[in-house]
């Protein structure tokens, strides 16, 4: 009677520890984890906290609605802001050169977003819709629509941001699976 007391004791403490253990081991992915994707997000908007500074000092944008980046041939931080007579502007900021040749355009001067997304809608209703972004190519402001056509390519759409005329269009097709 004993020695089955004592084998359930031992059992009943080896199933304790083995959850302990499991628990830790679950805790501790976690954690990773947490921090993997805190140190991804703070990749993705690293210098932002400096471009506002520079642009609200160097233009007369008074307010930045939003910051994004673009990475084309050179990459740049596009911000939106409204100036100071409540005229809305794009700004793109490059980032690699030592001297910094911003590009403005008034949004009033622009196709919005919306309508460049209803217009490839309507050419494309079967696409799998990523992002919009506005892009500068060879110092052409441009939209960069990037979603997956019918073939499920990868396709990056560069339109004019003026008209919404196609610049250029690349397709990926995905090698491995």
């Amino acid at each position: 009677m004993k020695i089955k007391r004592s084998l359930q004791y031992t059992r009943h403490r080896g199933f304790v520890w083995s959850s302990i253990i499991f628990l830790i081991v679950i805790i501790s992915c976690f954690i990773y984890v947490l921090f993997l994707y805190l140190d991804l997000k703070d990749s993705k908007t690293e210098g932002f906290a400096e471009t506002k500074k520079q642009i609200l000092q160097a233009t007369s944008i008074e307010k930045i609605d939003e910051i994004r980046k673009f990475n084309g041939e050179e990459a740049y931080h596009v911000i939106f802001g409204t100036t100071d007579n409540n005229k809305q502007q794009i700004i793109f900021y490059p980032l690699q050169k030592k001297k910094k040749e911003l590009t403005t355009i008034d949004q009033s001067d622009i196709i919005t977003e919306e309508a460049i997304k209803k217009e490839w809608r309507q050419q494309c209703s079967s696409c799998e819709f990523i992002k919009i972004t506005p892009a500068l190519v060879n110092d052409k402001p441009l939209w960069e629509l990037s979603y997956r056509d019918e073939a499920n390519r990868y396709v990056l759409d560069y339109l004019s941001i003026y008209d919404g005329s196609r610049y250029e269009q690349y397709r990926f097709k995905q090698m491995f699976k």
